[in-house]
């Protein structure tokens, strides 16, 4: 188990590495500082879905959840939500510590 939270942790590293240097050339190409939005990339893997979970967010909830809450973390660049869901995996993932030469007082 550990293994594959490794393994999915090193994939969205790498992910997130792809998307920085597509920011990065993107961004000396229109010279001028440019990130890809979580948002974009939803709409552009499915405008659909995007469309219906606003929709889905504004008829159960609020409105002014997602206009408040939703709309600003979907603003978040993609490279910084793949890094924290890679940080997470990784996290995860890791060897426990050790229990020789910690002490324990009781």
């Amino acid at each position: 188990m550990r293994f594959l939270a490794r393994f999915i942790g090193l994939l969205l590293a790498a992910g997130a590495f792809v998307a920085v240097v597509v920011d990065g050339a993107r961004s000396i190409a229109d010279s001028r500082p440019e990130a890809t939005s979580l948002a974009d990339v939803w709409a552009h893997i499915g405008s659909r879905s995007l469309a219906a979970a606003q929709a889905s967010v504004d008829a159960v909830f609020s409105p002014a959840l997602w206009g408040g809450i939703v709309a600003p973390l979907l603003a978040v660049p993609f490279f910084v939500v793949l890094m924290l869901l890679s940080a997470l995996c990784l996290r995860l993932g890791r060897r426990p510590r050790s229990r020789i030469g910690t002490v324990v007082r009781g």
